[in-house]
């Protein structure tokens, strides 16, 4: 046990800098448009370019840039393991009630980023410039880690029904948000959330399904977790 733990605060700092940074590298990029895009008139869904519509060069596009970036899951992910992570780097130790679900949140929603956008994102629309970097550790890098770190230094018996129900919260509401905001301003981050072209039916079942395959991952990873416990019981040594 103790070997295992000798590292543990580390492992969180590095998982928690990594989300950082990918978040920060993205913004920056943003804030100053530092990768030129190519948007169709009228605009086309994100996936298609990494952006939702025109906009004004430097800094004069800067709000407009940022409040679209805002607008990926992503970047939910990024924000909700860097937020996790520093807490844990902070105080190993702690094991607060709401710490549960959000160190639970944070690994759904990094595992979710990282699939989707590498089996479904990634291979068809392929990041550009300074973005090639950002994304990869955006969508791949932090992902591996968040997935090592949890199946080195846990932290352990965080899993249950309710707490995985309560790690839903986060990408529900990004749904909803992505969705409300899209009717109002007539774009989506992603291809497969355009109403406009498969419906509120396909897209809502299409969501539906990424919610389920989480939850069984989840799943997998509670058991994963049972029987790591299980085995540090048996034997406190290792």
């Amino acid at each position: 046990m103790a070997k295992i733990h000798k590292y543990r605060r580390a492992a969180f700092g590095i998982n928690a800098l990594s989300a950082w940074l990918g978040f920060g590298m993205s913004l920056v990029i943003e804030i100053f448009g530092l990768v030129k895009t190519q948007p169709t008139d009228p605009p086309t869904p994100a996936s298609q370019f990494g952006h939702m519509g025109h906009y004004a060069d430097g800094i004069a596009g800067a709000p407009a840039r940022v409040a679209d970036l805002l607008g990926y899951f992503t970047i939910w992910s990024q924000i909700v393991v860097g937020i996790a992570l520093t807490l844990l780097w902070l105080k190993p130790n702690r094991d607060e009630p709401w710490m549960r679900w959000l160190r639970l949140t944070s690994i759904m929603m990094m595992i979710v980023t990282g699939v989707v956008y590498n089996v479904l994102l990634g291979p068809n629309f392929p990041p550009v410039g300074l973005n090639i970097i950002s994304s990869a550790i955006e969508h791949t890098i932090t992902p591996i880690i968040t997935v090592v770190v949890f199946f080195i230094w846990g932290p352990r018996s965080w899993f249950s029904a309710k707490n995985i129900m309560k790690a839903l919260l986060i990408p529900i509401a990004y749904v909803f948000y992505t969705l409300i905001r899209g009717a109002i301003i007539g774009m989506y981050p992603y291809g497969f959330f355009d109403v406009v072209s498969y419906g509120y039916v396909s897209v809502l079942m299409f969501v539906l399904g990424i919610l389920v395959a989480a939850i069984v991952v989840t799943l997998l990873l509670w058991a994963y977790d049972e029987t790591h416990v299980r085995k540090l019981t048996r034997d406190p040594r290792t």
